[in-house]
This record gives C-alpha cells, sequence and structure tokens, in this order.
C-alpha cells in the first residue's frame, strides 16, 4: 500500500462525500463537477488500496474502512485550518468560518449579542449558524461529527465528559399552569399535586425534557404528555392556551400573561445555558476566542 500521493483535497472531498450521502450534494457544496469528485475519491481509493464508499444508485455509504477513515481525516482537516488561523491571527487577525450550533429562542443568555460584539471584534470570520432541530443531544452530536466547531446548548460540564462545557447562565425550573387551572393560586406544589396533569413537553433530546423525564422516573411515576414541541416560545403559548401543564424554565415565560409559574417544593431542576466544544479536537482558533469571549460575558 502507498500513500504518496494522498493530499488535503482527497480528504475534503472525501469528508464532502461522507457528510452529504451523495457525489451529487457533494459536488455542489465543493463547487466541482459530480465527474472531478468521484475521480478523487477513486484515487484516494486506490491510494489507500481500500473502498471507502459502497455505491448505490441514490446514496453512497461508507464502508468500514470509511468509518474508520472519517474521524481521522476531519481530524488532519481541522489541523490544516487551525495552522492557517494561527498564522492568519497573527498577520492579519482571525479568519475562516465559524460552525456554531444554538437553540432556537432560547433568551437566557443573549447569543446574537455575543455574536454581534465578536463579528465586531473579527469581521474577517464567517459565522454558519445550525439551529437544534434535535436540541442539546444532537448539538452534542454535531461536535463529536464535526459538523460544528461550536455550540451553544443546555448542559452541565459532568453531562459529557468528551465536550469542554461551560456553564453561561441558569434558571430554575417549575410548574407552569394557564389562568383558571386548579393550581394557578397555588405559592407551590409537590410533585404528588402534578402525577396526574397532562403535560406540554419538549420533544425526546432537548435537555429539559431529558430532566424532567429523569425526575419522574427516579420517583417511579407515570405522566400523560398531551403535546410535545421544539420551540420554547410554543411551549409556553401552548400552555397558555390550555393544551396541558409544563415544567418549564421561568426565563421563558416572566413575560408571558396568562401564565402562573409555581415552585415545586420537593425538586430542583434548573435549565442553562452553556458553550461547548469537542475535546477530541484541536478548537480553531476562532472557535476558542469566541468560547473566550462568551466565558467572559456571563
Amino acid at each position: 500500500m502507498t500513500v504518496q500521493t494522498m493530499d488535503k483535497r482527497h480528504l475534503e472531498v472525501f469528508v464532502a462525500v461522507a457528510r452529504a450521502g451523495t457525489f451529487t450534494r457533494a459536488a455542489t457544496e465543493l463547487h466541482l463537477v459530480q465527474s472531478a469528485v468521484s475521480a478523487t475519491v477513486a484515487a484516494l481509493e486506490s491510494d489507500l488500496d481500500e473502498r471507502l464508499f459502497d455505491r448505490t444508485t441514490r446514496r453512497v455509504r461508507l464502508t468500514a474502512a470509511g468509518q474508520a477513515l472519517l474521524p481521522k481525516a476531519t481530524a488532519i482537516l481541522d489541523a490544516f485550518q487551525d495552522a492557517r488561523e494561527t498564522v492568519d491571527a497573527v498577520t492579519a487577525g482571525l479568519s475562516g468560518s465559524l460552525r456554531i450550533g444554538y437553540m432556537t429562542n432560547v433568551t437566557l443568555f443573549d447569543v446574537p449579542c455575543l455574536l454581534g460584539r465578536f463579528y465586531a471584534d473579527h469581521p474577517g470570520v464567517t459565522m454558519h449558524l445550525s439551529p437544534a432541530a434535535t436540541g442539546t443531544a444532537g448539538l452534542a452530536e454535531g461536535l463529536r461529527g464535526g459538523d460544528l466547531d461550536l455550540a451553544f446548548l443546555s448542559a452541565e460540564p459532568e453531562d459529557h465528559p468528551d465536550l469542554s462545557v461551560t456553564v453561561l447562565a441558569r434558571s430554575p425550573m417549575g410548574l407552569v399552569v394557564p389562568a383558571g387551572h386548579p393550581l394557578a393560586g397555588r405559592a407551590r406544589v409537590r410533585f404528588a399535586d402534578i402525577v396526574l396533569e397532562r403535560f406540554v413537553e419538549y420533544r425526546t433530546g432537548f435537555a429539559t425534557r431529558t430532566l424532567v423525564d429523569g425526575e419522574f422516573r427516579r420517583r417511579g411515576l407515570w405522566r400523560d404528555i398531551q403535546i410535545e414541541t421544539s420551540d420554547v416560545n410554543d411551549a409556553a403559548a401552548l400552555v397558555r392556551n390550555g393544551l396541558g401543564v409544563g415544567i418549564l424554565p421561568r426565563y421563558s415565560v416572566e413575560r408571558v400573561i396568562g401564565l402562573h409559574w409555581i415552585p415545586i417544593e420537593d425538586a430542583t431542576l434548573e435549565t442553562v445555558v452553556s458553550v461547548a466544544t469537542y475535546r477530541g479536537r484541536t478548537p480553531s482558533a476562532a472557535a476558542s476566542r469566541l468560547a473566550a469571549l462568551a466565558t467572559a460575558t456571563r
């Protein structure tokens, strides 16, 4: 086996095809013709004397060899980018791109304000924002898989030991009920008071859903989830319109008319906003700078 001809471009094309799932989509993302992408992958496979993809008429899938190569190839490309950004930071300021995951409509920490401050200091960095379709779990996987450089998610450092996590803000969670609900006048409630309620809840994978599910499971209790959502604003609106009660962070309902937030006296639940990077890769200069700015802003 010889690998003398393998270069950075081979790895860039390989990673693009692996993530896109098709040669056509990868070619579009790379601004190349499909034949060039196919030829580059074929050359890399010949160089390694291993087939990296199983090809079908509609999609390509990584072989075992391709799965083994993907994290190594990603790490090599990250190292190239880090080297370039390190030099650029010395000679002409930060540049390059930064892939950022975030939770939509979470105002506990002002991410847009932070990004504005970062851009003012580093206009040469292009930022790509990716919303959390599957919550914190999806953002964590995006960091591990190399799709994200940095993410704003809801996690404590001990929740994901393979991530470098810094908590930026906290808010207590309590029972939220609409005006007119039998519990609306209560100063506090206990879990025994709410087990028969129907709940509005976030989708599985969202950190607050994980916390509440764990609390019910720890007590050996089951609850009736009436409706699920992936939007913080939707959760409050659904409760206000009578679709159920919710266990929601206080900050998300403080300014919502027609809702009552009630502390749960026999449970201590908090939601957090944190900034995270993956420990398995050296963060780019831009990611490190943004994480440091977020930490200093908290």
